[in-house]
């Protein structure tokens, strides 16, 4: 039935959609050659960055992704910061976080912990997605699971709540669980439209102003990024929902990323000191063993990037609905996924090529060591026949020499 009521709006928010996603125009066009760079200050310079981490946690994981400057920002999504301010004026803005626990959510077990628990979970995408209503701080938010990359994404509560209190429901279905501080999260903004009498006074109010009404009319009826804010249209509860899921995969995609992106940093930073020490020629204490192990964690990292999830390609569901599949790639270029992906391949390129050249001077060693192994059995096989030879010529014949005198 949710297919069907977006089936039904496919062709009135096509065309529409078709105009969505997170437009980044740049200064070097003609009509912005007059700005003089050298008389910007450092506070125009000022880099919009992820949200800090309400949790004590390292707040560098955080700046692994920059929002271009505001000076440029200011020039190309004037509009959508003009629409931004109308919705905020008349909906409440609420956080959407998402934290990925692991490599993947058992979603049947999932159903049952949540069931024990008094929670009605639904099945929102067959085999994929789960999700129920949870009470808390005087609201009630849309959580849902997310099973391919054992994500959770709260819709209307943040994250020290969601740490606190949603987490612990569904982490026995954990499958390969992360340790708490190698959670990874990421935070939005989002707004809700639930009836059409607030989409009927947001479109007087955006009426005022000819260029923010005419960005509104652009993204019609359907959710939509408007700068920095997710705007999710529940006048129809069942699309609303399923704006939400799609949102929902966009976010854990940019998680799951990041966990690999972590996993990467990690691993440079081990094999950095060995790369250091053999600049220096300074021997090296490295068994087989170690960088067998090594390569062992870089092929995991591939496969899990490029195998065994759907990181690199759209779910099948988005495939077979347009609306859907919009926002969750226009979810994807505002994380800049795709080029994060690419830079985390480089990475395995290079680390992979790095372990190979160790696993040839250790290889070389070990042909060494044999080889100085064959030379002193070699060794100590002539000291055997000389003595040998000085058994039979020099012994043997002495005492005929000693009987003749």
């Amino acid at each position: 039935m949710l297919l069907k009521s977006i089936q039904s709006t496919r062709s009135v928010y096509l065309s529409n959609l078709l105009r969505n996603g997170i437009k980044f125009r740049y200064l070097a066009t003609k009509s912005t050659a007059s700005v003089n760079e050298k008389s910007l200050k450092d506070s125009d310079l000022n880099l919009r960055t992820m949200k800090a981490p309400s949790s004590p946690q390292d707040p560098s994981r955080y700046l692994r992704r920059t929002i271009s400057p505001k000076y440029k920002r200011a020039f190309a999504s004037a509009n959508d910061d003009d629409l931004e301010k109308v919705l905020t004026s008349f909906l409440r803005v609420k956080p959407c976080t998402t934290v990925t626990t692991g490599e993947r959510y058992d979603l049947r077990k999932c159903i049952q912990l949540l069931h024990a628990k008094g929670f009605q979970p639904i099945s929102l995408i067959p085999d994929e997605i789960i999700t129920f209503k949870y009470q808390g701080d005087g609201y009630k938010g849309d959580v849902m699971i997310i099973s391919q990359n054992a994500s959770v994404v709260s819709w209307g509560f943040d994250e020290t709540f969601v740490s606190q209190n949603i987490l612990h429901l569904v982490e026995e279905a954990r499958i390969n669980p992360l340790a708490q501080d190698a959670f990874e999260t990421e935070d939005m903004d989002y707004v809700e439209v639930e009836n059409y009498e607030q989409f009927q006074s947001i479109n007087s109010k955006a009426s005022s102003s000819a260029t923010v009404g005419a960005t509104l009319a652009k993204y019609g009826e359907t959710s939509f990024l408007a700068g920095d804010l997710i705007v999710i249209n529940s006048t129809d509860p069942d699309s609303g929902m399923l704006y939400k899921a799609a949102y929902s995969s966009g976010l854990a995609r940019s998680t799951s990323l990041a966990v690999l992106e972590n996993s990467m940093e990690a691993h440079i930073s081990r094999t950095r000191i060995i790369t250091e020490k053999i600049s220096r020629g300074v021997k090296l204490n490295l068994n087989e063993g170690e960088a067998l192990r090594s390569i062992g964690r870089l092929f995991l990292i591939r496969g899990r990037l490029n195998l065994y999830s759907e990181l690199i390609e759209t779910p099948d569901l988005y495939w077979s609905e347009p609306l859907l599949e919009r926002i969750f790639k226009q979810t994807s270029r505002y994380l800049d996924i795709g080029p994060r992906i690419n830079i985390l391949n480089t990475k395995l390129d290079y680390s992979t090529d790095e372990c190979r050249a160790l696993m040839g001077v250790l290889s070389e060693k070990k042909g060494t060591f044999l080889e100085w192994i064959i030379i002193y059995l070699i060794s100590l096989e002539i000291i055997f026949e000389i003595y040998h030879f000085y058994e039979r010529y020099y012994l043997d014949t002495r005492p005929a020499f000693e009987t003749d005198n």
